[in-house]
């Protein structure tokens, strides 16, 4: 066990140490980032990106990296509907999809049949009778060795909807 007198929080399997005067620099940059996607606040997984010390190593270069933020695992079912970008309107029926990764950017997600559109509107909230959707511009997609899509992108807005207009 490491004594770091509760100086910093490093999270790894087997010990967390908090640092009280880092985590409040990272809440408030995480609460001034989500400000235009305010429901991302109340899903864990971005609680514990901003209460934890984050490494991470990926092939790519930081020069040719675009990433601000670093992603963390969001594998839980999630909401899927295709959306018109125009008229703001979400289509009719609610796909379940796999989350895969989330950051305060994007998200990235499975699924099992092909999307067509660029766009789509994802929501955490399953349960709720009116459900926050946060719209993705999707920048990738692919077929995976695990016969599955995984598809990619930034959030561009948020918006409501009411549970009961979605086909089961």
């Amino acid at each position: 066990m490491v004594d770091v007198n509760e100086s910093r929080r490093i999270v790894s399997s087997s010990r967390e140490v908090r640092s009280p005067e880092l985590e409040l620099d990272k809440r408030d940059a995480v609460l001034e980032a989500t400000k235009q996607f305010s429901c991302l606040r109340r899903i864990p997984e971005i609680n514990k990106l901003a209460e934890t010390v984050v490494a991470s190593w990926y092939l790519e270069p930081a020069a040719f990296s675009s990433r601000k933020w670093h992603r963390i695992p969001c594998e839980r079912p999630i909401g899927l509907a295709m959306i018109d970008l125009k008229s703001k309107q979400l289509g009719p029926q609610l796909q379940i999809v796999q989350g895969r990764n989330l950051s305060i950017e994007g998200f990235s997600f499975s699924h099992r049949k092909p999307i067509t559109s660029r766009e789509v509107a994802v929501t955490f909230d399953l349960e709720k009778p009116v459900m926050e959707f946060l719209v993705i511009r999707l920048a990738w997609s692919r077929f995976s060795e695990d016969r599955l899509f995984q598809s990619g992108g930034k959030f561009l807005f948020q918006l409501e909807a009411a549970a009961a207009q979605f086909i089961e």
